[in-house]
């Protein structure tokens, strides 16, 4: 028997559920980050394991994470409709359990042995390669965890406040998202050892093993608070779960590159998170280069005090301890309450790079809640170009000013920001014109896609970092310099120049936002259109869509509407979530003098033409239009008013085999303070169709529209 729907956010099934996933998101994010952090210090900077650097670190921690989710999304969304999803929720929060046990273990394994084992490099390396190895299985967890947790949601809140209990959902994981990965990076500021290089490196051991306790015990206390969700039954107990897991995936992946709108929000997203992890890359990179300077200059310091005089100190000490204290004053203003430890600890590239991402999280999550707002009811596509050029801006200036911090920092932040403006729209759109029948299915085939772009990230991210460091990395080794003042001052010029790696990484970054914008411009041809259409509404454009679930997903379609003016052509195009070319006969009006984004329209999707078109130029447009919807585009032709032109065009275009007949009703004010204005999208029109039966279906659109208390438009007049 099923529980009642709850219809309030204070359930105990729903708390349950967003306690479990809060805490698994906190124990994702800040494992990650520790396990980069710690991987380094212990194979590339204490046991100097042949072929391992910086950047291999990040990118196989990265991969870790990431590879679980090609492995296995398709047995996950099997899996989760076979068995209830509650049940699969409490499995993953035990197995959460056992993941933060041998995290703990591997952080420990060092401890077990002592700093003058000399097993204690061996041991170093099977601890690290232990952490390492719970990111991979923490991504597992991901990959089964959130389509049962996504699944479960319909399943235990009522649909009156299904969007709310979503909303906040969303929200609460955001927020471990930022929590997890600015206190796994303070943690490891405040508890790690130190590497002592030289020609046979020294471990001084912390007590990074503490994070391990803390993330154990908020993996217990998260599977506590999953016990509380009352049972839910199993969506297809009787499902058979095969070997062939991929068969399902593959099909599904088919419908979603099928779909014009599918493939456009699919490839969309993936690209954003093809960006993400290259720019976390970086992050991480950038910060384990600042780590590496630092330890450089404290060997110069040592080693010029031990080759003065005594009783006199060397000439950079000052200079270095003033910009140490400058930067403190930067980081901590209120150090004057900070222990030792804690102000130590601020000035550490760990916690510097995980307040990096929190700023890159922020932005995110402003630019989001301000696109859910700016989008108002309906899918705003015009946001996608601003966002994507606000991150072109946001990744180019750190390529050019690296060095200033504030200003850094601001870039991080519009990165996010611009993420959001483009996330929005395009997740929205995946999930509003996803099939009904197989909404879930699709969504599993658009997560398959973005993680590919995840892999190809890291996979690009490794490649080029690696041709940038052949080209600007360090020539004088850790160990070669040791001691030696020449040479420690000449890794130290090296590394200064070595900068030059981040600084190329986020001009690629700029560079493949660019290449992205350009292609995303060339399977949504009106994506620049849609962008001045919202700039010019005070980017708040109040038009409200209703029937977009009548558009086709593909195929040819014939737009037959009221749409007799321009201010109605540029609704139309920001309505609809596929490119139109719009034919509209209407006289030009000499009085009313177009406006720059009509004209923008006239030179891109618009073609105007006169109620008595010449034969030449009507061909011309027949030639093109039958081009378009052989090739499975769309026409919008007004067929209000009457005229020659406009039976002439439905009646050759109409005949192209496959072409699907829907009629558009545009509802306008001619007060800019009147009712918002709307696209009503009618149902495709069954069999031979005429254009009387096209015109009566746009008097039923209007009709309809005034019921609801709008003004309806008179039809067969203009």
């Amino acid at each position: 028997m099923s529980n009642p729907l709850a219809t309030s956010l204070t359930s105990r099934t729903y708390l349950g559920l967003i306690l479990a996933q809060f805490t698994a998101t906190f124990n994702d994010q800040a494992i990650h980050i520790v396990a980069v952090f710690f991987a380094v210090d212990l194979l590339v900077r204490f046991a100097q394991v042949p072929l391992f650097d910086e950047k291999g670190v990040v990118a196989m921690v990265t991969a870790c994470f990431i590879t679980p989710f090609l492995l296995f999304s398709s047995l996950a969304g099997l899996l989760g409709d076979k068995y209830s999803k509650r049940s699969m929720i409490v499995f993953w929060k035990l197995a959460e359990v056992a993941m933060m046990a041998v995290a703990l273990l591997g952080l420990a394994m060092p401890h077990f042995v002592g700093v003058d084992s000399p097993h204690l490099r061996t041991v170093a390396i099977a601890g690290s390669s232990l952490v390492v190895g719970v990111v991979f299985l923490m991504g597992m967890h991901s990959t089964f965890f959130v389509p049962a947790k996504l699944g479960a949601m319909p399943e235990i809140m009522h649909p009156s406040v299904l969007s709310r209990a979503n909303g906040l959902l969303e929200g609460s994981s955001f927020m471990a998202q930022i929590l997890g990965t600015s206190v796994g990076g303070m943690l490891y500021a405040l508890l790690k050892g130190e590497v002592i290089p030289g020609a046979n490196p020294r471990l001084v051991l912390g007590q990074e093993w503490l994070i391990g306790v803390v993330l154990l015990l908020l993996a217990l206390v998260g599977t506590a608070t999953a016990l509380l969700m009352n049972p839910l039954p199993a969506a297809d107990p009787n499902l058979v779960v095969g070997w062939n897991w991929f068969r399902p995936l593959w099909k599904n992946i088919k419908t979603v590159l099928n779909s014009k709108p599918l493939t456009l929000s699919s490839t969309g997203i993936a690209f954003c998170v093809f960006m993400t992890l290259f720019l976390r890359q970086t992050l991480l990179l950038q910060g384990e280069m600042v780590k590496e300077l630092n330890t450089a200059k404290a060997e110069l310091a040592a080693a010029q005090a031990a080759t003065q005089p005594a009783g006199k100190s060397p000439g950079t000490a000052v200079p270095d301890a003033e910009q140490e204290a400058a930067e403190e004053e930067e980081v901590v203003p209120l150090r004057g309450w900070a222990s030792p430890r804690l102000r130590q600890a601020l000035q550490e590239p760990e916690l510097r790079v995980a307040l990096l991402f929190v700023l890159v999280g922020l932005g995110v999550g402003v630019g989001s809640l301000v696109a859910g707002f700016l989008s108002g009811h309906r899918i705003e596509l015009g946001m996608v170009p601003v966002g994507g050029v606000l991150i072109v801006l946001s990744t180019l200036f750190p390529s050019i000013t690296l060095e200033y911090r504030r200003l850094f920092g601001l870039c991080l932040f519009g990165i996010g920001f611009g993420a959001g403006f483009y996330l929005v729209p395009m997740y929205t759109l995946l999930q509003q014109r996803a099939p009904k029948e197989s909404k879930g299915n699709v969504i599993a085939a658009s997560n398959f896609i973005n993680v590919s772009g995840g892999v190809i990230s890291v996979l690009v991210f490794f490649a080029v970092a690696g041709l940038l460091d052949r080209i600007y990395g360090v020539r004088v080794g850790e160990s070669e310099a040791v001691g030696n003042v020449e040479l420690l001052t000449r890794r130290i010029a090296g590394l200064e120049s070595q900068f030059s790696v981040p600084r190329r990484l986020y001009l690629t970054a700029t560079i493949f936002t660019l290449a992205a914008l350009i292609l995303l411009q060339r399977r949504l041809p009106d994506f620049a259109l849609r962008a001045l259409i919202w700039l010019k509404n005070g980017c708040h454009n109040r038009l409200r869509v209703l029937g977009l679930e009548n558009l086709p997903l593909n195929g040819p379609v014939l737009l037959l509407t009221n749409c007799n003016d321009l201010p109605e052509v540029l609704d139309l195009t920001a309505a609809l979530d596929r490119h139109a070319r719009m034919l509209l006969v209407a006289p030009r009006d000499e009085t009313i003098p177009a406006s720059w984004v009509e004209k923008v329209a006239l030179g891109t999707n618009t073609r105007r033409l006169a109620p008595q078109g010449a034969h030449t130029e009507l061909s011309g447009v027949l030639d093109e239009g039958r081009e378009l919807l052989r090739s499975g585009g769309m026409v919008a032709v007004n067929i209000e008013p009457d005229t020659e032109v406009s039976r002439h065009l439905v009646a050759d275009l109409g005949l192209v085999p496959g072409t699907v007949w829907l009629p558009v009703c545009s509802i306008r004010s001619p007060s800019a303070t009147g009712p918002a204005p709307r696209i009503l999208i009618g149902e495709p029109l069954r069999g031979p169709s005429s254009l009387a039966e096209a015109r009566t279906a746009l008097a039923a659109l209007a009709a309809n529209s005034a019921v609801e208390g709008v003004s309806a438009p008179v039809l067969g007049t203009h």
